[in-house]
């Protein structure tokens, strides 16, 4: 009873932080208390408590190291034009009979290279849907494709926070993992250029608005040197080179590029990779501006308190009964469907996908061995469940977020084809296989 007043009261914090569009650190500090109280009283010192605490940071400063490289690769690709350069590549070659698979594909591709879903959204996402507009495109199409691309890269690019996070909690390789992801994923992408081809030529664009393509121009020295960092991002962690030295040959690069292209000194790039990039025009701010060191700094301070939970949870057996719940739901209904399960719970109640993707692997640890298959299926799960499932729940920051910016609704989320169909995708595989192996068939 006490361990369920606790999630309550969690819940309860988290739910009017989100009401009140407060910051998520205060729930977060506020559950700690509350679970750290509830070990205190079930006889834990202060001691054990804090050395947990101390076991979860020094996991979590792997990603946090991650992320903040990611702010200055962020803010730096803005100020190199690399992502004005992208846009506008983009844009100028999208046929107006295939917009919206186009739509698709360059959100796909730019979330790729940048790893944000957040920050595609706010870039090419909203030029996207300004041009969908103007040219006379469903709204609620384009939206459910911009969606769809910007998850693409969310869940399977080298340098997503996300997938940096689910290597860390299952301790897996971060280069294989992209490999896996992109495997068990190509028939579900098939399937949505499929979809977004047909519907693309059942809306066509009626008319192509310029006018944001020349301000980019007007802003940036558009060259073709400016697309060579995200180049490099996209092609080195499949040359076997690592995580961290392919994000820092690209942040290298963009300097260059900033410096060369741009003509801005290295002192202005420093200034961009802490506090971010700000267009000179305002028209394009909303747009253009963002990334930087700062702009990572309320998500480093989410992952370092949401660990502490899983340490805590794990060394003091808190939640030891609801693991044991959750393995029996899973006997009876499959392992993954009980993943995908807790992977729309998890969302729809703590309403962050960090948060969300760390609580589902706490309470799923009883569901996976410690070999490196085992390591490897718990990390496949998670990335196919609640990574893109915190995309479909209209109330998470990770599908209220990227529709606020798109000036869209909820309407949208059912045409985010992409979100859906890996999740039911691996599940069809997972009844498959469960039942091959029933059968004694390899």
């Amino acid at each position: 009873m006490d361990l369920l007043l606790a999630f309550l009261g969690f819940i309860v914090c988290m739910t009017v932080s989100l009401a009140l569009d407060i910051t998520m650190l205060l729930p977060l500090g506020i559950g700690l208390i509350l679970f750290s109280s509830l070990a205190l009283r079930r006889g834990f010192s202060l001691k054990q408590l804090l050395r947990f605490a101390a076991d979860s940071l020094k996991e979590s400063f792997i990603v946090v190291g991650i992320l903040l490289i990611i702010g200055c690769l962020t803010g730096m690709w803005r100020m190199s034009g690399t992502v004005a350069y992208f846009v506008t590549l983009g844009v100028s070659a999208i046929p107006p009979q295939i917009f919206i698979l186009s739509a698709f594909l360059m959100s796909s591709l730019m979330a790729y290279a940048l790893g944000t879903s957040f920050g595609v959204t706010a870039t090419a996402g909203v030029i996207l849907m300004s041009i969908a507009n103007a040219g006379g495109v469903d709204p609620v199409l384009s939206a459910g494709a911009i969606l769809s691309g910007v998850y693409v890269g969310d869940r399977g690019s080298p340098a997503a926070s996300s997938a940096n996070l689910v290597a860390v909690l299952t301790h897996t390789d971060m280069r294989k993992n992209v490999r896996e992801m992109l495997k068990c994923s190509i028939v579900p992408f098939l399937l949505c250029c499929v979809i977004y081809g047909l519907l693309s030529l059942k809306a066509p664009m009626q008319s192509v608005d310029t006018g944001i393509l020349n301000m980019l121009g007007e802003e940036f020295s558009l060259r073709w040197y400016c697309i060579i960092p995200a180049v490099l991002m996209i092609v080195l962690p499949f040359c076997k080179m690592s995580i961290k030295l392919s994000m820092a040959v690209s942040l290298a690069a963009s300097v260059a590029v900033a410096m060369l292209v741009q003509q801005v000194n290295l002192l202005e790039c420093l200034k961009v990779m802490i506090l971010g990039y700000t267009a000179d025009n305002s028209a394009l701010s909303g747009m253009i501006s963002g990334g930087g060191v700062i702009s990572m700094l309320e998500i480093c301070g989410i992952l370092m308190l949401s660990c502490s939970y899983g340490t805590i949870f794990e060394g003091t057996g808190l939640i030891a009964s609801v693991n044991e719940k959750i393995c029996r739901v899973a006997d009876k209904i499959g392992r993954f469907p009980a993943m995908l399960l807790l992977g729309t719970l998890t969302p729809a109640v703590f309403c962050n996908q960090t948060v969300a993707t760390i609580m589902q692997s706490n309470l799923s640890n009883g569901l996976y061995g410690d070999s490196d298959d085992e390591k490897n299926s718990k990390m496949i799960d998670i990335e196919n469940s609640v990574i893109l499932v915190a995309g479909l729940v209209p109330w998470c920051i990770a599908c209220s977020v990227p529709l606020a910016m798109l000036n869209a609704d909820a309407r949208a989320i059912p045409a985010g084809f992409y979100l859906w169909l890996v999740p039911l995708w691996w599940l069809l595989r997972s009844k498959i296989n469960s039942k091959k192996k029933s059968l004694g068939v390899k």
